[in-house]
């Protein structure tokens, strides 16, 4: 196996680790990767991809595609995840609010009445 082997391995491996990041939801581990993989990538290709290993590359680069529309996905996911749980505490928030209000009526209502 020679280096341009291995540096494709890796780029798959890293492309894998995005994608294993993603679907647990750990969002600043799949940031730190895409860095890394980011950067490996821009220096695979600054050397000339020798036509014995173009099939083996252009293969590669489908599934990292394929991988990186699943996390897209993922990300999609994420956010609107995200956005309930926001809409979530924004209601819980009125709504202690909106207690609060009450009881501070029902007790000023109390005072007067003693």
């Amino acid at each position: 196996m020679n280096i341009q082997d291995q540096e494709l391995q890796e780029l798959m491996f890293l492309h894998e680790q995005m994608l294993y990041w993603a679907q647990e939801g750990n969002w600043t581990q799949v940031a730190a990767t895409e860095e890394i993989h980011r950067n490996r990538i821009q220096q695979f290709f600054q050397h000339p991809i020798g036509e014995e290993r173009a099939e083996q590359v252009r293969s590669s680069v489908k599934i990292m595609l394929e991988t990186n529309s699943r996390i897209m996905d993922l990300v999609q996911k994420g956010r609107g995840d995200m956005e309930q749980e926001i809409s979530s505490i924004r209601k819980g928030r009125r709504a202690l609010a909106a207690y609060g209000e009450n009881t501070q009526r029902s007790g000023k209502g109390m005072s007067e009445k003693s």
